[in-house]
């Protein structure tokens, strides 16, 4: 890159040199003041452009970049307020579910104290059924043998009184006569001593 405008000048200084050496001087001399005038500009053009463009800046300053301006401030502020809003929500968040999560394991924890104290008091429960089960089978067992010793002396009684009155019927038919009291006891006794040695 620097090769080619060090060719460019030359090539720029070979021309005017050419263009010195040559013999009219008049014409390079009315060439110069040419190229020179076109070089300098009109004060008044220059005036005219000058105040145009100071008159675009200052237009483009009021119409265009002070309201960006605010627009972009509303805009960049509007940002950050959201931002610190996000970032309170996500505090809370967070607060939010460190309590959540410790009223899951508080409530967990009181849920586990729950079923162990129903598991105890079902625990406690069957026992006393059990118990009171138990006293209730020992109580109907016990009564079952009292209704059977009942039954048992009463079958006794009956069988007694059927086998007195047996006894005393065949005695009387056999004696021909009326048995006395004594008579009938010895009977009985007979009777029952001889079942008993049957037994």
């Amino acid at each position: 890159m620097k090769k080619s405008k060090k060719l460019t000048l030359t090539a720029f200084l070979s021309i005017l040199l050419l263009s010195l050496t040559s013999c009219d001087t008049e014409e390079i001399s009315d060439r110069i003041v040419t190229l020179v005038q076109n070089m300098l500009p009109n004060i008044w053009i220059t005036l005219m452009q000058l105040a145009l463009f100071i008159i675009v800046v200052v237009l483009f300053i009021v119409l265009a970049y002070k309201p960006l301006k605010k627009k972009l401030s509303k805009r960049s502020d509007y940002i950050e307020k959201n931002i610190k809003d996000s970032e309170e929500k996500v505090k809370e968040a967070s607060a939010n579910l460190e309590k959540s999560n410790q009223l899951i394991l508080d409530s967990e924890k009181k849920a586990g104290e729950i079923v162990q104290a129903a598991q105890k008091t079902a625990e406690v429960r069957a026992q006393e059924s059990e118990k009171e089960l138990f006293t209730k089978i020992e109580i109907a067992k016990a009564q079952a043998h009292k209704d059977i010793e009942t039954e048992r002396n009463n079958m006794l009684k009956d069988a007694h009184k059927t086998i007195v009155d047996s006894a005393i019927t065949t005695s009387k038919e056999i004696l021909k006569r009326d048995i006395t009291k004594e008579d009938n006891d010895k009977f009985v006794n007979d009777f029952v001593d001889e079942l008993l040695k049957d037994k």
